[in-house]
Parts: C-alpha cells; structure tokens; sequence
C-alpha cells in the first residue's frame, strides 16, 4: 500500500473560515485526507473551540475528493444511535468520505467541565467497546435490539445507511485495552504524535490494524527531534517519515506547527518531503 497523507486541523484559536481555506488547499495540493479534534474545552486554551462533528461536515460539504474525519471522537460525547445517525448523515452528504476516528480518552478536566462522570479507564474501555456494536447495526441501517452492560436501545425499524459498506474504523490510543480493541475491532489504529517514538513496540500490538500516526513539524534549518515536535530541513523531515514508513505506517497525518506558515508549509511538505516517502 502506497503512503498516503493527510492534515491535521485542530480547532484552536482558528476561524471556521481560516480552517475551509487550510481544507481547500490540501485538497489541491493532494492530501489524502484532513481531520479535525473532538475537544469543547482543552486546559490552557482560552475561549473553547469549534465543534469537530459540524466542521466536518462543511468542510465535506465545500470539498470533493477530501476525506474527512476526527483523531479522536470522545466515546463519552454521544451515544451509539446519536453517532451512527450523524456518521451516516456526513457519509451521504460527502458522497462516502467519512473516516470514522474514535476512541475512550480526553482530558479529565474537560469531561468534569462538561458534566460527565470520571469513570475509570477501564469502564470506558468497555464502553467504547459495547458503543461499537450497536454502531455497527445504526450505520448499516439495520435495526436494533440491545441490552448491555451501558446500552438499552430498541430501534425495530432501522434507518437510512452510509454511502460506503464499511466506514473506515480508526481507534486511537496506546494503552493496552486499547491495542486489544484496535486488533479485534478497527481498520486503522492511530498513534498520536508523543508515541510515535514508540512505534516499533506498538504496531506489532495493532493486529492487521493498518497503521496513521501522527506528526507536529516543523521547518527549519536545524534538525531537532527531543520536543514532540519533528523540527529540521525537508530531507531530515522525510528521512524520519520513511523510517516510520520502513516499521509499517501508511497514514502520515502533519500538523505543520509555525503560525507564520500557512499554506506555504502545505505546499513545501507535499513538495519536498512527501515524494521521498512514497517514493515518487
């Protein structure tokens, strides 16, 4: 599988406008994808953010080749039947190009915050878990009969379904629950940018998962990798990116970090840095 792309567009401190236009430009520029974050209140960030799930769907609804998709969406936010109707409302208004990104964490401030119960890790895991099952029947428009540990849903009659067979499944995180549930349930598993120097130990715990993660770069002249930051010229950026390659990635998800930027840095990476990584 050749590697493909995609932009990561967290909501922070950014105008609905200024992400359509960041969106438009990866599009043009042949990004795979773009995926935005699933957090009303983040420690630290001052005035909230955008909602994730309704900027997506503009975003899907002003582009036509982009896929769209969240890294992650917060199992505690919906319940099944809520998000299976809203995944197969955005499949159908972007004619297929949904990239369902899931997974149990978010910062445990933020849900006190917002009036969600601390339950362990472990019962969210579990949750996380149950949440798929009646997923899976919502999005396929098949009716519901569920009583579980978290769940009591009873739709005899079903819905609409998505565009495509099967929305693509991506379960972010590391722990270890995690992994298991990445190689009995998902399609991909993501690893966000702090563990990617983890890389080699994880993906083999993803199963036939296949394998994004995640990447804050940065341009310079000076090649830095301690922060979370990859920091360097195109061709230290792109010699990290194939060796991530060589260990099994086939998503490279960036965040090009320096405000002053913009889309240049868009253009210089898909210019510079990508073709080296896909071998083209």
């Amino acid at each position: 599988m050749k590697p493909t792309f995609g932009l990561y567009l967290p909501q922070v401190h950014r105008t609905f406008a200024e992400l359509a236009m960041f969106a438009s430009a990866a599009e043009d520029l042949g990004f795979e994808s773009v995926w935005f974050m699933d957090h009303l209140s983040l420690p630290g960030v001052r005035g909230g953010t955008l909602e994730g799930w309704t900027v997506a769907t503009a975003i899907a609804a002003r582009t036509s080749t982009l896929r769209v998709g969240h890294l992650v969406l917060c199992e505690s936010f919906r319940n099944p039947v809520l998000l299976g109707r809203m995944a197969v409302t955005l499949d159908q208004i972007s004619g297929g190009r949904l990239n369902l990104g899931l997974g149990w964490g978010s910062s445990p401030s933020e849900l006190a915050g917002l009036g969600f119960s601390p339950d362990p890790p472990g019962m969210r895991r579990a949750r996380l878990a149950e949440l798929l099952d009646v997923l899976e029947l919502v999005v396929g428009g098949r009716p519901v009969d569920h009583t579980g540990a978290f769940f009591t849903v009873r739709d005899p009659q079903g819905g609409p379904a998505a565009v495509q067979p099967r929305i693509p499944l991506t379960i972010g995180g590391a722990a270890e629950g995690t992994m298991a549930l990445v190689r009995e349930r998902a399609d991909w598993w993501n690893c966000r940018a702090p563990d990617t120097w983890r890389l080699g130990e994880l993906i083999p715990q993803a199963g036939a998962a296949r394998v994004s993660a995640n990447y804050e770069l940065a341009f310079s002249h000076h090649s830095d990798s301690t922060g979370s930051v990859l920091a360097g010229p195109p061709h230290d950026l792109a010699r990290r990116l194939c060796a991530d390659r060589d260990l099994g990635v086939r998503h490279f998800v960036v965040q090009p970090v320096d405000p002053a930027g913009g889309v240049a840095d868009l253009r210089r990476f898909m210019d510079e840095v990508a073709p080296a990584v896909t071998g083209g």
